[in-house]
């Protein structure tokens, strides 16, 4: 296959695009590189810098057609989004919107999206299921929402279209430079310095911590579908942890102390106090489970981090 992947050089992009790449598949990253890191897309992948946000970025997509987009590229803070909501707007539905009628016009068949858990808001159940009211509470999880209602639009017409919101994905690889997205990368980074861990909101706010190789082998199980039975998957691990156990279980994993010293400062406007998710639609649909345990996905997430210490 010849497969475009967007935000290619970001922490999910890069996984994905690096397997596509072992798979054998012809690979083109699209990337801004404002916060992605051209050394983490595979050599044999062609990178093209472009912001999607711009609305001839497409102009400068490389022929012939592609076989699937795998679409990640996107402004992911949701702190961020409060601050600039139209630039958040313009980056992830705005693009979205210029994909997905570029795929009809060339005839790409396949497209797959990167949306989130930020759809939900608040759930009055959990674990959330995907048919659950979404509403959203930042600007970042309502471009999120209307790029899937962009792309159910374009699935109306022919294109076939999977969304997977995803939960809160972890593994090595995260952007440890970047403190204002990823729970366990911000945490993490902090450890790394020895610092006290400065935590927005309560320690007892909660996620769904979905390891990345788990998370792109259900990109991968859906990518090799011509079409997935539902629009919308959730992808986690489908068990909640509170965010003084996370830090906890980071210092361990670092040999330090579980009660590690923590800054409790107050929360942002937009933030979701906890979820958890369903993910019962994406066993039964795509076959698939994650399979790494958070202790262990810690474990190599640390691992990987002291290795880029000099």
């Amino acid at each position: 296959m010849r497969v475009l992947v967007t935000g290619g050089a970001g922490f999910i992009g890069s996984h994905l695009a690096r397997r596509l790449v072992e798979d054998g598949h012809d690979v083109v990253v699209i990337d801004n590189m404002r916060t992605g890191q051209r050394a983490a897309v595979p050599r044999a992948a062609r990178i093209v810098e472009l912001d999607l946000d711009r609305s001839n970025f497409l102009d400068q997509v490389p022929p012939p057609r592609f076989d699937a987009v795998c679409h990640l590229a996107a402004q992911s803070s949701g702190p961020a989004s409060a601050e600039v909501p139209y630039y958040d707007l313009q980056a992830n539905a705005g693009s979205t919107v210029l994909l997905s009628r570029w795929c009809l016009e060339q005839g790409t068949p396949r497209f797959i999206y990167a949306s989130s858990m930020a759809v939900y808001g608040s759930p009055d159940e959990l674990p959330v299921r995907e048919t659950a009211p979404c509403v959203p509470l930042s600007y970042y999880g309502v471009s999120k929402l209307t790029s899937e209602h962009v792309l159910r639009l374009a699935a109306a017409e022919g294109l076939s279209v999977t969304s997977f919101r995803m939960f809160s994905v972890y593994g090595p690889g995260q952007n440890l430079g970047n403190l204002r997205q990823g729970m366990a990368s911000i945490y993490l980074a902090y450890l790394l310095q020895g610092v006290p861990v400065p935590v927005t909101g309560s320690l007892k706010r909660f996620r769904d911590f979905v390891y990345i190789d788990d998370v792109i082998d259900a990109w991968l199980r859906a990518l090799y579908r011509p079409s997935t039975p539902a629009l919308e998957y959730n992808i986690g691990a489908g068990e909640r942890t509170e965010v003084g156990d996370l830090i906890s279980r980071l210092a361990v994993a670092l040999g330090r102390e579980p009660d590690y010293p923590v800054q409790e400062l107050a929360g942002h406007i937009g933030d979701q106090f906890g979820l958890c998710a369903d993910i019962s639609r994406a066993e039964q649909d795509l076959g698939w489970r994650p399979v790494t345990p958070l202790d262990e996905g810690l474990r190599r997430m640390v691992e990987w981090a002291q290795g880029l210490e000099p």
